[in-house]
């Protein structure tokens, strides 16, 4: 198993190669600073001068992280500047034998990370003890819904539906329509 770390610069090398092959200039902030807060990618058009800033998350389970850490009641503090871009999901193996990616607008993303985040803390039965990591299932990315895998979950909490209306899978379009 690959340590997160190399994952992450691997998901971030892996997306800039897509935009690449798309025609456009890529600039990967992570080369020049370690961690870049906000966005891993500056992605342009040189035919129309227009750039975007794009977050990439990559992760190796059904659930990738984003790196936003909850309140108890439910909030993400600063969420909507935080989120300035569109973001690039990406689910792989252990073994980076696969990519599928997942492109989402930077509002899509907000409002999947606000609603799923609130169903998470505020719509199950229980009590939190300690402020939530916020990650995201792979099918929200799919405009699915997350159902209780035991009859008796049920009880303890409703299905997630996703807000997203489609899937996100190789959604290019919703970086390149901003470029």
């Amino acid at each position: 198993m690959k340590q997160k770390l190399d994952i992450g610069r691997i998901g971030e090398k892996a997306a800039e190669l897509e935009l690449l092959k798309l025609g456009f200039d890529v600039i990967n902030l992570n080369d020049f600073r370690n961690n870049y807060e906000n966005a891993d990618l500056i992605c342009m058009n040189p035919a129309t001068g227009k750039s975007v800033m794009i977050q990439v998350k990559t992760g190796t389970t059904k659930n990738i992280m984003t790196g936003f850490t909850s309140e108890l009641d439910g909030t993400i503090p600063d969420l909507e500047q935080k989120v300035i871009g569109p973001w690039i999901f990406i689910r792989t193996d252990d073994k980076v034998s696969y990519m599928d990616y997942y492109i989402l607008s930077k509002e899509e993303t907000v409002e999947l990370i606000e609603t799923s985040n609130d169903w998470y803390v505020n719509k199950w039965n229980r009590k939190l003890s300690s402020k939530p990591v916020v990650g995201i299932d792979i099918p929200w990315l799919q405009g699915l819904k997350t159902e209780a895998s035991k009859p008796q979950a049920v009880k303890q909490y409703p299905e997630y539906v996703s807000s997203l209306k489609e899937t996100s899978y190789n959604k290019w379009e919703k970086i390149t329509s901003l470029l």
